[in-house]
């Protein structure tokens, strides 16, 4: 195999540097990776249109972690190369950025401010926006840009009240994507109590208010606002087993789509015996705009969607060795959509959606750390999604499979 403008040695040579990766560069620290996969669905279409292909992505990292007396700064980033063997087109360079200062104060008092921006590849489907013509078979390179602030009061001590603030921003390269362009300003507060060391409960508000400022439905803007209400919960049951679950309510008002209602919630158990396993096993209901792991795809982002997402997934992790470990995954997700207005790919004419998507994935990795500094893993990922008929406008029915192998530094 051959891929142009790649380092096929770079993984050898991330070993061999291993043995020298002893200097004191604190409080910085380097990376760098080199990752070979094979898609065999590259553009996630349908079998009629599958194309496979290798893909290398070399990336170069770095990170800060600076004590300020009772504050802390960090910071980190990363710059990828992404090449492909035969689809061109789709070659990109990515990158992800992110920094926050981490205050406190006497009185604990305590929160965070910061931000943080990534550009990657989109994968037509993998979001469940409508494709513009050629949109699926073009590069398309997705950007989201996040600042939060946050703050607690409470510390140490068993009662808690926290708020805080964020905003975001989804942009795209490609032009025939711009009506799924998306800001949102949000804002939260609750409090909690624990009765105890291993048990406590929650309330917590969240509002959000957001806006596709390229998608013109009726006589204006998408615009919408979303309120949601819930009870948390964290149970640390034994010293080898947790829980922590949520409950509530969401409520979105459309400026040109029918209101959506519906309960939301989570419920996350992990188990950790002391025979080298751990094990997680959760489910989900919420409206996030990006579910799931989608195999080695990266494509999450914390704005809203105009779908239910109801989410359940297993994995576990055995420890070999000391320095060699297995994780297995498993995830079903169901994407619904009701009344949900989308641009058709005719501009100018909307599509009303009411139906399905379920995806299902599996992946097995395994793991393996030479050193200290350095880390081998391979993954192999299957992943299979079925959509209902008036759902194939927004994401076609496709399977995918994946290989991936990656070798990996860091100097600290």
């Amino acid at each position: 195999m051959k891929i142009k403008s790649l380092s096929p040695w770079l993984a050898l040579g991330l070993v061999v540097l291993s043995g020298s990766a002893r200097a004191d560069l604190e409080p910085f620290s380097f990376g760098a990776s080199e990752a070979i996969k094979h898609d065999d669905n590259v553009t996630r279409g349908p079998s009629s249109e599958r194309e496979g292909d290798w893909i290398s992505t070399t990336e170069i990292s770095a990170a800060l972690d600076q004590a300020l007396g009772r504050q802390r700064l960090t910071a980190n980033g990363a710059f990828d190369v992404n090449r492909y063997k035969d689809l061109h087109r789709l070659d990109a360079n990515t990158y992800s950025l992110a920094g926050a200062l981490n205050w406190e104060t006497v009185g604990d008092l305590s929160g965070a401010v910061g931000g943080d921006s990534a550009r990657q590849q989109y994968v037509y489907g993998l979001n469940g926006e409508v494709l513009g013509p050629d949109g699926g078979t073009t590069r398309n390179l997705q950007t989201t840009n996040h600042l939060f602030a946050n703050a607690q009061l409470g510390g140490l001590a068993r009662w808690k009240i926290f708020a805080g603030a964020d905003a975001n921003e989804r942009k795209y390269s490609n032009p025939l994507f711009e009506a799924n362009e998306e800001r949102q300003w949000s804002g939260h507060a609750g409090t909690s109590y624990s009765t105890s060391p291993d048990l406590s409960f929650g309330l917590q508000g969240h509002v959000t208010h957001g806006v596709y400022p390229n998608l013109i439905l009726g006589s204006s803007h998408d615009d919408f606002d979303q309120k949601s209400l819930g009870l948390t919960t964290k149970w640390q049951i034994s010293g080898v087993s947790g829980l922590d679950a949520a409950l509530g309510y969401t409520r979105a008002d459309y400026a040109e789509q029918p209101s959506n209602h519906f309960v939301n919630g989570s419920l996350n158990w992990t188990w950790s015996p002391p025979s080298h396993f751990v094990v997680l096993v959760g489910l989900s209901r919420d409206s996030s705009a990006d579910t799931g792991i989608s195999g080695a795809i990266t494509a999450n982002d914390s704005l809203t969607g105009r779908s239910i997402n109801s989410v359940g997934h297993i994995s576990a992790t055995y420890e070999l060795t000391a320095k060699t470990s297995l994780v297995a995954n498993a995830q079903y997700t169901q994407r619904h959509y009701e009344n949900a207005v989308f641009q058709e790919t005719v501009p100018g004419i909307p599509v009303t959606i009411n139906g399905s998507n379920r995806t299902t994935l599996f992946s097995l990795a395994a793991h393996f750390m030479p050193t200290r500094t350095t880390d081998l893993n391979c993954s192999v990922a299957h992943e299979v999604r079925h959509s209902d008929a008036s759902v194939v406008v927004l994401a076609p029915s496709y399977i995918d499979n994946t290989v991936t192998c990656t070798a990996s530094i860091k100097f600290d």
